[in-house]
């Protein structure tokens, strides 16, 4: 690797490894080592005997394990256009895209990931099999079976791992149990870089999953039931982090609900006041769950703006997509804040979301104006998307708004937002409806996929070859 990296843990010492994996990340180098899960499951390989693990990213220039010599690649899927990664990696090492394409002599190819643990069929022709849930209670299990029985054929390997719990075969659409951790040993940063998107930044994962269950939230789902690591072990990961970098991000799908919050912001108040200057980042934050303790923290350690999650401006809307806050909880958060010396604040919000009208935008620009009234020099930045289905979510047979009726609401908020002096940052309606395509499709949309790569991937190819899909009768009719 041409990066500088640091590894905080001891790598396993071999000589001739019994299996070569290449942990794959379907995007460039600084997002893949800002990815906690990939990093997981990349230090889990590491450190087990003998295995010869090597990350690779779609910009990376040289291996050292060849091509022809890798048994396993694992492929982890965060985002669902990500997927042209996974095709530009399996390209440039002439690796066929179909798993029926590839001979006893192809590496097996296996993925992982939120995307794939909700919906894997519109990709599952690109895998051999697919991790559901939680990688780490079988993964190990995983590797020593394929380390121990490399002679045995494809098929038979398949058939053998399918019975493992969690584990997904495309071809047999074996019935599956989600595989789920029980969150024993605290997940953090294996590796460091200055390279990293989140450079040198020590992350350290406190709670999986979320007790809200937000109906469009499809962590809220597929990574249920919310699990809290050990507050001990947190303070633990604090302690290592520490002595390699100043810079710590807690993460979680809702970090301020965890049971001892505000015990692990005081151990780090102490630190940052008693040892040394300390950065702090956390996921985005509720703000009905926000406590003093929490505020008190992010600001002494450096932090000047935070992100909340509102999704809707109208407490009827919120009622509707199960976000239980109050215009007063909002209000109130950003008194805290004020009083705490933050400096600005950003917003989440969906349009589009089932049942919205023209009245819950004003609310939501309601909400913005008022803050903006009250505290002028406050910056406020909100960001929008535009609702996208999400399978195993209440809200995944709901459909879309059309693209025109959506982008007539996008030009209606930055036109009123305008007005108060705010510039609004809104998704592309287009770009989510192709999400929108992948996140509840059909395997029958592998070759599509194929298709769109192959052209370019830009968002008039995934318009013209639907088309043609269409006209062949091979996808069914939508307006896109």
């Amino acid at each position: 690797m041409e990066y500088k990296e640091t590894y905080l843990y001891k790598k396993e010492k071999y000589t001739v490894p019994k299996l070569n994996v290449w942990c794959a990340f379907p995007s460039v180098y600084s997002f893949g080592m800002s990815s906690l899960g990939f990093l997981k499951v990349f230090e889990m390989m590491d450190k087990t005997e003998g295995i010869l693990a090597e990350r690779i990213f779609t910009d990376t220039k040289t291996t050292y394990i060849q091509s022809k010599n890798i048994d396993l690649i694992t492929f982890a899927l965060s985002f669902e256009l990500d997927y042209t990664g996974i095709l530009r990696i399996l390209e440039k090492y002439n690796i066929p895209f179909l798993a029926k394409d590839r001979g006893e002599n192809h590496p097996l190819i296996m993925g992982g990931g939120i995307v794939l643990s909700a919906n894997p069929e519109p990709y599952c022709g690109f895998f051999d099999f697919v991790m559901i849930g939680d990688a780490e209670p079988h993964l190990i299990e995983i590797i020593d079976f394929l380390k121990a029985n490399k002679n045995l054929k494809k098929k038979e390997k398949l058939q053998i791992l399918s019975n493992i719990e969690g584990i997904y075969v495309p071809e047999f659409k074996n019935k599956v149990k989600k595989s789920t951790a029980s969150l024993i040993d605290c997940t953090a940063t294996p590796i460091l870089t200055e390279n990293s998107f989140f450079p040198n930044t020590y992350i350290i994962e406190i709670e999986r999953g979320c007790p809200q269950k937000c109906h469009f939230c499809v962590t809220s789902y597929v990574n249920n039931p919310a699990r809290f690591y050990e507050t001990k072990k947190i303070m633990e990961k604090i302690d290592e982090g520490l002595r390699y970098t100043n810079k710590l991000a807690l993460l979680g799908a809702l970090v301020c609900s965890h049971p001892d919050i505000d015990k692990i912001c005081d151990y780090i108040i102490t630190k940052a006041k008693e040892e040394r200057k300390i950065e702090v980042s956390v996921s985005s934050l509720r703000v009905d769950y926000v406590s003093d303790k929490m505020l008190e923290m992010l600001h002494l350690c450096g932090q000047k703006t935070a992100t909340i999650a509102l999704e809707a401006g109208s407490q009827r809307l919120r009622n509707v997509i199960n976000k239980q806050l109050t215009q007063n909880d909002i209000y109130n958060f950003v008194d805290k804040m004020v009083s705490y010396g933050f400096s600005g604040l950003k917003i989440y919000g969906i349009i589009g979301l089932p049942t919205e009208e023209y009245e819950d935008l004003n609310e939501f620009i309601e909400i913005l104006h008022n803050i903006k009234k009250k505290y002028k020099s406050f910056n406020l930045i909100p960001s929008f998307s535009t609702f996208i289905p999400k399978a195993h979510t209440p809200f995944q047979y709901e459909k879309r708004e059309s693209t025109k009726s959506l982008e007539k609401k996008c030009e209606y908020i930055k036109k009123h937002l305008a007005k108060i002096g705010i510039m609004p940052r809104i998704s592309s309606v287009k770009w989510d409806f192709i999400q929108t395509i992948l996140s509840t499709g059909t395997r029958e949309l592998t070759p599509f996929l194929i298709d769109v790569y192959k052209t370019g991937a830009t968002l008039g190819n995934y318009k013209t070859i639907y088309k043609s899909y269409e006209k062949q009768k091979l996808l069914p009719h939508i307006d896109i």
